[in-house]
Formats: structure tokens, C-alpha cells, sequence
């Protein structure tokens, strides 16, 4: 593999991170029928791609 490709991934990964730590502080400041709406669609996200 070269370097560059590997530090993509790093980036790739990085970012889903992130959008995965926003979600979740999302989540816990939402109201109970929000944060079930919100729990349900971020399980939907395709971030395993």
C-alpha cells in the first residue's frame, strides 16, 4: 500500500468519527421522542461503506 492511500483511509475513518461523536451529543440533549427518531435514523447511516 502506499502512504498516501493509508493516510486517506486515516481521513476516511477520522471523519466518521466524527460525524458518529456529533451524532451521539445530539442524541443526548434531545427530548425522548426525538432522541428515538434520532437513535433510529444515525443507525441507518451507511458509515460501514
Amino acid at each position: 500500500m502506499h502512504i498516501d492511500l493509508i493516510e486517506e483511509e486515516i481521513q476516511i475513518y477520522n471523519s466518521k468519527m466524527r460525524l458518529l461523536n456529533w451524532l451521539y451529543d445530539e442524541i443526548k440533549i434531545q427530548p425522548g421522542y426525538l432522541k428515538d427518531y434520532l437513535n433510529r435514523k444515525g443507525q441507518e447511516l451507511p458509515i460501514n461503506c
